[in-house]
């Protein structure tokens, strides 16, 4: 039988608390020296918190992969937090009370902070003495307003744009498809109050290990000598593997897996060793999903590995990583045999069954994966989306499990919010309105102004204002402007996916585009719950032509490798395969029209408004569309 953490703590206790009453005893009755006795005091006030620590996680539900090290390093990382959670919410509810003021104390300090920059000197930063100034005086933003400046900034050049310490340049994919540099700074608030929220939202105990799906990603570096990496970015150390080791339940080489089916199945595989998982976490819900679904599917092979103690040889890995699994990796029949017990049950809230004590799932939720995991593996499950954050910075936090959809309070000391009302975002420089103007129901474009050199930038997300926590806005995010598609948060624009009809039409036999829209895949299946699909694109094209259409399959994947050619996030994902081939749909003359006439009839929108929408956001849309099609591209 194993020796668990529960009994090892117990042990500590008698013999820790044995040493701390021998050592108060000596030195409460010997007649030694006054530093012999300070000595001594020190070391039973030493042995008596130790005593107390282990008792209390002797209470608790604990990974049992832990060792001494990783146990208190986890306790400590968890329970500090847990302890000062009360007392930083308390703040935070102060700051809710007084957004406006909170605002314009944050931009002062930003604007002083960058006030001797190139950019700060240009626009007059040292002159601006209010949040109504601030707005009057510098203009709305986009992306290429600040390419030039973090280029330079990256180059190694000083008092560009931004004066502070810069962790790391971020990136994210841009509108046309063009990677953005972001400076990154660390936030002052939002890490302490997002810890603090999930503390008192969770459930899990201080030394619960978590299940992470993680890939490592490419890291470039600029000229001078800074890493670029995305926000989710786990670097190699001997700090950092520590502590991956006290918080995952994977081994610090399972996240230097750089393909994607190979992490996952990595991951998934270390965190079924492990009953009392706490938690699983993702930046997504959807890679939740398919990290589930590769258990349904390959749950023999799961099965093998942990009987047999071993990385299936048919996981493609790097020798070095795979030896360093292999070693961490224990032979458990039982478990696997109790697993195979649970699956033979079926995949419906299987999550709850296989990690009995797990708190919650948590990621953000895209293309309604959130929906789809409680239909089948999470069923039963908390699912919670914790913060609103992008590259770009934190923008707020989810004080609530169970609201849907997920529901943000920004944070008015991390970052400025300006709202740019729904009907004006087509505008150029339209009005902003502040936090205390904004109404619940309607929906506004955000402009940010954040530590990371973004001054009243336009994020390009829609967000609807849903609630207020004291006076400050709860946001629900609805869309991003401009954006078409967005499977696995790779954003391609419109512009992307015009250019690559344009040079696809080339080799198309002198067709002409009469219109064309777009759609994902998950759509087709939006009204069904197991979301056993493909995800994938879809292009629905209305061709002219002086003779009959029928593209070769060779000729309608030319918009794919189009889409490849001009979107470096696009190429990653259909590289390892979590995005499949987009699919050219051809429809029939004059289907476009009847779109037309069912989004008027099914909208308020009048003939004289009407826009061709260039992605459809509904089922009965894309079944129309579907229904027009010449022949069965699908």
């Amino acid at each position: 039988m194993a020796v668990t953490w529960t009994f090892r703590c117990l042990v500590w206790v008698m013999l820790s608390g044995f040493v701390t009453a021998y050592a108060a005893n000596y030195c409460w009755a010997s007649d030694v020296s006054w530093m012999v006795k300070t000595t001594i005091c020190i070391f039973a006030g030493w042995c008596g918190l130790s005593t107390i620590v282990a008792l209390h996680i002797s209470t608790l539900r604990c990974s049992e992969s832990h060792t001494l090290a990783t146990l208190l390093i986890q306790y400590l990382m968890n329970q500090i937090p847990s302890l000062m959670a009360s007392s930083v919410y308390s703040g935070i509810k102060k700051v809710w009370q007084r957004p406006m003021e909170e605002q314009e104390k944050f931009l002062l300090k930003l604007l002083a902070r960058d006030a001797k920059t190139e950019y700060g000197m240009r626009h007059g930063f040292s002159d601006i003495k209010s949040l109504q100034e601030f707005r009057a005086k510098h203009p709305l933003t986009k992306y290429e307003h600040y390419r030039d400046y973090f280029t330079r900034l990256a180059d190694g050049e000083k008092n560009v744009c931004v004066a502070a310490t810069l962790e790391r340049f971020g990136t994210s994919s841009g509108t046309t498809g063009k990677g953005k540099l972001i400076p990154m700074v660390r936030p002052t608030e939002f890490t302490k109050v997002s810890m603090a929220i999930t503390s008192k939202l969770s459930s899990v105990s201080p030394v619960q290990k978590m299940y992470s799906l993680y890939c490592k990603p490419v890291v470039k570096m600029t000229k001078s000598g800074v890493r670029i990496a995305p926000v989710m970015f786990v670097p190699e150390g001997k700090i950092m593997s520590l502590l991956v080791s006290a918080t995952q339940n994977t081994p610090p080489s399972g996240f230097q897996i750089s393909t994607d089916f190979e992490a996952t199945y990595v991951q998934t595989l270390f965190a079924l060793t492990d009953k009392n998982i706490g938690q699983i976490n993702a930046p997504f819900a959807s890679q939740v999903y398919r990290g589930l679904k590769m258990l349904e599917d390959e749950q023999e092979m799961f099965l093998e590995d942990l009987t047999l103690g071993r990385v299936n040889p048919k996981i493609q890995l790097d020798e070095g990583i795979r030896r360093s699994l292999d070693a961490a990796l224990t032979a458990d029949p039982a478990r696997a045999d109790e697993l195979r017990r649970e699956f033979a049950k079926g995949f419906v809230g299987i999550v709850g069954r296989i990690w009995p004590h797990l708190s919650h799932v948590a990621g953000i939720d895209v293309s309604g994966f959130m929906k789809k995991l409680d239909a089948r593996y999470t069923k039963g499950t908390r699912l919670l989306s914790p913060a609103y954050s992008c590259t770009e910075g934190f923008i707020g936090v989810n004080a609530w499990v169970d609201k849907t959809p997920q529901q943000y309070t920004l944070l008015p000391n991390e970052m400025v919010v300006e709202f740019i009302p729904e009907h004006l975002s087509a505008e150029e420089t339209p009005l902003t309105l502040l936090m205390d103007e904004v109404e619940v129901g309607k929906r506004y474009e955000i402009a940010i102004t954040s530590i990371s050199g973004f001054y009243r930038y336009r994020l390009g997300d829609v967000v609807e204002v849903v609630d207020f926590i004291e006076r400050c806005p709860v946001v629900a995010v609805m869309y991003r402007t401009g954006e078409l598609l967005n499977l696995r948060s790779e954003k391609i624009d419109v512009l992307v996916v015009n250019k690559a009809i344009q040079e696809s039409l080339e080799g198309w036999d002198g067709a002409t585009l009469v219109e064309w829209t777009c759609a994902e895949s998950p759509l087709m299946h939006d009204d069904k719950n197991d979301g056993e699909y493909d995800m994938y694109y879809l292009l629905f094209v209305e061709l002219e032509s002086e003779k009959e259409i029928r593209l070769s399959a060779d000729q309608m994947s030319m918009f794919d490798r189009s889409l490849r050619k001009q979107h470096e996030f696009y190429e990653q994902y259909r590289k390892v395969g979590t995005i499949c081939e987009a699919r050219v749909v051809v429809v029939r003359p004059g289907s476009f029209n009847k779109l037309q006439e069912h989004i008027i009839a099914a909208s308020t929108a009048s003939y004289n408004q009407f826009k061709m929408p260039k992605k459809l956001r509904t089922k009965a849309m894309l079944d129309l569309m579907l229904e027009c099609a010449v022949v069965e591209n699908t």
